[in-house]
């Protein structure tokens, strides 16, 4: 065997050698304090990656960004591989969409962080109109914004998320809505402030899903089919459902929330894609 010929078979046996699989390096914005949600975010990301039959191998951005704005420009510039963000129009035109809500629509089931001040009153709220009585904030950029004003809301935006707290907190906006499995360890997490409290008797509901949102760049890629591959085979052996009804948070959700004994009202959500709307009933929870 010659030595070019010995070289060429030398190469090709260790190409056979290397793993078809690398693990997929992935950045993702530092997990909020507090937040059961980007926990839970974060450790589906790693099923759904292994699920498919790649490693993942997480990494959070360099510092904290509180501007959902901000995230949205670094993902489309590839310095963040992926978020987990609440799904609209204009942020599914500027990303690629991983059209599997995250949490079965949960997103879209709101209660309010309020105050002491605010709390008794929202007791007699009978009616939508009474309802948009009251100032409501949200984090600048959040696509539930156009949603609360498209149904009649006063809606202030702060670029802050801790800030938010402290606004309510001290009585200049009245309500914080949240998706039922996000304010219990917000407010429980946040002990310096003495007059905030989670609404027991009110809920908010429209349709909005949570995605995983990928950075377009071509290195990502590899990434957008892990987790639709994952989130396929997931769905097929039944391990999501039984990764989503064994969370920590989902079960902590619907012992704290009360979701029954709530008044509900009902808004519609102008700002969901077609392909979004489409989306089987299989994928979305149903709460009787």
């Amino acid at each position: 065997m010659t030595t070019l010929i010995r070289s060429a078979f030398l190469s090709i046996c260790m190409l056979m050698m290397i793993p078809s699989s690398y693990a997929l390096d992935i950045t993702h914005p530092v997990l909020r304090e507090g937040s059961d949600l980007d926990k839970y975010a974060a450790s589906l990301l790693v099923f759904l990656v292994e699920k498919s039959g790649e490693t993942a191998n997480l990494k959070a951005y360099r510092k904290p960004i509180d501007s959902q704005s901000r995230k949205i420009n670094l993902l489309a510039k590839g310095e963040i591989s992926v978020d987990w963000l609440g799904a609209d129009k204009q942020i599914e035109s500027k990303l690629v969409p991983i059209r599997y809500p995250v949490f079965r629509g949960l997103l879209g089931h709101r209660i309010f962080i309020t105050n002491k001040t605010v709390e008794p009153k929202l007791a007699s709220v009978k009616s939508l109109e009474e309802l948009r009585a009251f100032k409501m904030i949200q984090g600048e950029g959040w696509a539930d914004v156009d949603v609360l004003k498209s149904g009649g809301f006063k809606v202030r935006e702060v670029p802050g998320f801790e800030k938010i707290f402290k606004i309510v907190d001290n009585g200049r906006s009245d309500l914080f809505p949240r998706a039922v499995i996000e304010p219990y360890s917000e407010v429980a997490s946040r002990p310096q402030y003495k007059n905030l409290l989670v609404d027991d008797k009110l809920m908010l509901v429209y349709k909005f899903p949570m995605f995983f949102f990928v950075s377009p760049s071509a290195s990502n890629k590899p990434l957008v089919d892990a987790l639709n591959k994952g989130f396929k085979l997931a769905y097929e052996d039944g391990s999501f459902i039984e990764f989503f009804d064994n969370a920590p948070l989902v079960k902590k959700t619907f012992a704290e929330a009360k979701l029954k004994q709530r008044r509900v009202f009902h808004i519609d959500n102008p700002n969901l894609s077609e392909q979004t709307r489409a989306i089987d009933a299989k994928y979305w929870l149903k709460l009787d």
